[in-house]
């Protein structure tokens, strides 16, 4: 197994044409096939630092180009992303829980091609052209052609999905648009939907529909546009009964099977409800306004000149640390088992408890997931780097006074995640609180205490910044 980190694209493009490479961007997915067994390759190109994170908007041209490694944190706080694309934005916070969002890129996503992809769902809707590269040059492929089944997409060996290029015109005469994302899932965060839906709907002065975008997903072998609901109300008058019509329609165009998340009758239920919502123009699901602001990006990583098994260079709690070992290694296994920070503890494996957690630059992700070579050259904060030499920092105080701290194995993670949460120096309330910490499950339940713990840490670091100002 041969783990490469490439300096440039040029590079990326050679290496990933070679024979049996496979390309890692924020190796959310592929970190689980690999300890499962699903996968194993043997060479590894790993482009998570190659600056392809850039989100530019060009008014002349009215397009909206995101970098394919633009993380769905990224994506979902972006202010120009919020400004011209917000369903791509609404589609990205509900992907995973934080600290996957936080890896997780919009490329990879894609290039998964997962029939339930949130985020594809939204980009069918907003029309999205994608930005292929490769040794020999770049393609660009419209979204609806780009995937051809469960894991299959229109990526050719030794091609690297470089953008995601988003059209902004509208059709001319347009008064009003209708912009709706729905998903429904069989809990609130972290979870796989049963159907996603994202429309929009171009209308004049009369509420003539002069154009709609409708897609959905997981209701068929991979995402789609609803193009025969479409062409049934190009011309329409939104009145009830155009809309009954659409609904009903939609729901017979998709093909669903039965799954352990869902029946294919209720997913033709939800189709109908969500086509409806979107038409009739419901509150829920449109875009909200623009909220707080996106924390600062982190900093460039320091440059890394090395692949294989390094050694590779990371600075952990302060201190820096030089590892040798495989770069496609779980960052989780390096920290155990070879600098033995035991405080991050190995609980499920695929991102989904978040008992791993630990900072990279400041912002949670999961260890489980994480390849060691892609952090080298960053910040990392474990539980360990929280204490106050040998008391308590004031996170973990903050649990101890308000009786969160149960059977212990969880709580790191939730310790880790309060403090990403500190630093941001910003008040949350405790339903922000409690999103912020939905990627950290705890078996003993109590997260009453838990969100009492980090309201409380909030307050005391809100308390001593006043102090320090007085």
């Amino acid at each position: 197994m041969t783990y490469h980190r490439p300096h440039n694209l040029q590079q990326a493009c050679e290496l990933a044409a070679r024979s049996g490479a496979r390309v890692v961007a924020g190796g959310t997915d592929l970190m689980v096939r690999v300890e499962k067994g699903f996968e194993e390759p043997q060479f590894w190109v790993d482009i998570s630092h190659l600056p392809l994170d850039e989100v530019r908007h060009d008014p002349d041209r009215q397009v909206l180009e995101v970098g394919a490694l633009c993380t769905m944190a990224r994506c979902a706080t972006h202010a120009k992303i919020l400004q011209h694309a917000p369903l791509l934005a609404q589609a990205a916070v509900v992907v995973g829980a934080p600290g996957i969002r936080n890896r997780a890129t919009i490329g990879g996503n894609l290039a998964n091609a997962s029939p339930a992809a949130d985020v594809s769902c939204a980009l069918m809707a907003l029309n999205a052209e994608l930005v292929i590269t490769s040794g020999h040059g770049s393609r660009t492929l419209p979204i609806a052609e780009f995937f051809l089944g469960p894991g299959r997409s229109a990526l050719a060996h030794g091609e690297l999905l470089t953008m995601v290029r988003l059209p902004l015109r509208v059709p001319e005469h347009t008064v009003r648009t209708l912009s709706h994302w729905f998903k429904a899932g069989n809990r609130r965060a972290q979870v796989i939907s049963m159907v996603a839906f994202a429309g929009r709907t171009f209308l004049d002065g009369d509420d003539r529909v002069l154009g709609s975008a409708l897609a959905v997903a997981s209701v068929a072998p991979r995402p789609l546009r609803l193009s025969h609901v479409e062409s049934m109300l190009l011309d329409a008058h939104l009145t009830p009964d155009v809309i009954a019509k659409a609904a009903s329609a939609a729901a017979s165009e998709i093909t669903p099977i039965s799954d352990v998340r869902a029946s294919a009758e209720y997913r033709r239920h939800l189709t109908s409800i969500f086509t409806q919502w979107h038409l009739e123009d419901v509150e829920q699901g449109s875009a909200p306004p623009a909220g707080r602001q996106a924390p600062p990006e982190p900093p460039a990583p320091r440059e890394v000149g090395v692949t294989g098994e390094g050694p590779w260079e990371l600075r952990i709690n302060g201190r820096a640390v030089c590892v040798k070992a495989p770069g496609s290694r779980r960052l989780l296994d390096v920290l155990r088992e070879d600098l033995h920070l035991t405080g991050t503890k190995n609980g499920c494996g695929e991102g989904e408890c978040g008992a791993c957690m630990v900072l990279v630059d400041g912002r949670p992700v999961n260890a489980c997931l994480v390849p060691l070579g892609s952090v080298a050259g960053h910040d990392l904060t474990t539980v360990e780097g929280l204490s106050a030499g040998d008391s308590p920092g004031p996170v973990q105080q903050a649990f101890i006074d308000a009786g969160a701290v149960q059977c212990g194995f969880c709580i790191p993670g939730c310790e880790v995640t309060a403090q990403a949460l500190v630093e941001l120096e910003e008040p949350l309330s405790r339903e922000e609180i409690a999103q912020a910490l939905s990627g950290n499950l705890c078996r003993c339940t109590g997260y009453v205490k838990i969100i009492d713990a980090v309201a409380l840490a909030l307050s005391r670091r809100a308390e001593s910044r006043k102090g320090g100002r007085s």
